[in-house]
């Protein structure tokens, strides 16, 4: 049996200051943008000293690494916890690009921050936390990809080419074994997923669907996307 030491009145409340930050820095960037964040006008929205503020993020790159690696984290824990639902991969499959779509939805400021335009200055620590939060999110899609492929359902459409480089270690990084021509057709597949869900995120859909929800012309690309991955059955 596990211990659970339970949490100090001092570690309680460093929790609650860290989420305060985060939310007021989430706030300055929604009203300014990503590229007019700054420690001391965090630090002045939650009445705190940039001194102090500095002993929970030692630098404006280390609290942004923070906010996208919680973007992140949360986008992939939707789509794992949609993708590992009961049901055929076909339905686990469709779930989790559904999921996807509804997380950037309902925080579409967040789906901006990790998908939007760079941050001017600001590099992502090499396989630092947001560069591991955004694998879970290829992760759970692959292993959709693995368990189709040992059921014999994934279509694997000849390349016409040699794989790269890239394609070849693309399923080892994510911990799966598939062989190397999927992985373009994967990427093909999750491509058109995100650009849907962009698109719509951005207004660029309203055009069409003014004022109203684009579910219907979504539901029916991801039924689509799924044809083209799975064989019937």
């Amino acid at each position: 049996m596990v211990a659970v030491h339970p949490v100090s009145r001092r570690e309680r409340l460093r929790a609650e200051t860290d989420a305060e930050i985060k939310q007021a820095a989430l706030a300055q960037i929604a009203t300014r943008g990503a590229s007019a964040l700054s420690i001391r006008g965090v630090a002045r929205a939650i009445g705190m000293s940039p001194a102090g503020l500095y002993r929970y993020y030692d630098s404006l790159e280390a609290l942004l690494t923070a906010l996208i690696a919680d973007a992140y984290g949360e986008l992939a824990d939707a789509v794992t916890a949609a993708a590992g639902e009961p049901g055929t991969v076909r339905d686990r499959l469709r779930a989790a690009m559904h999921a996807y779509r509804g997380w950037a939805l309902a925080d579409p400021q967040r789906f901006v921050l990790i998908f939007g335009a760079p941050v001017p200055g600001y590099s992502a620590p090499k396989d630092g936390p947001t560069e591991v939060a955004n694998r879970r999110i290829g992760t759970a899609f692959f292993r959709l990809a693995v368990q189709a492929h040992a059921e014999g359902s994934l279509r694997i459409p000849p390349s016409g080419r040699p794989p790269t480089p890239g394609e070849l270690g693309a399923a080892p990084r994510l911990g799966t074994e598939l062989p190397a021509p999927a992985v373009p057709t994967l990427l093909g597949a999750y491509a058109h997923l995100h650009g849907l869900v962009a698109l719509e995120v951005l207004g660029q859909l309203d055009w069409v669907y003014p004022g109203s929800d684009a579910g219907a012309f979504f539901a029916t690309e991801v039924d689509g996307i799924v044809d083209r991955l799975l064989l019937p059955g």
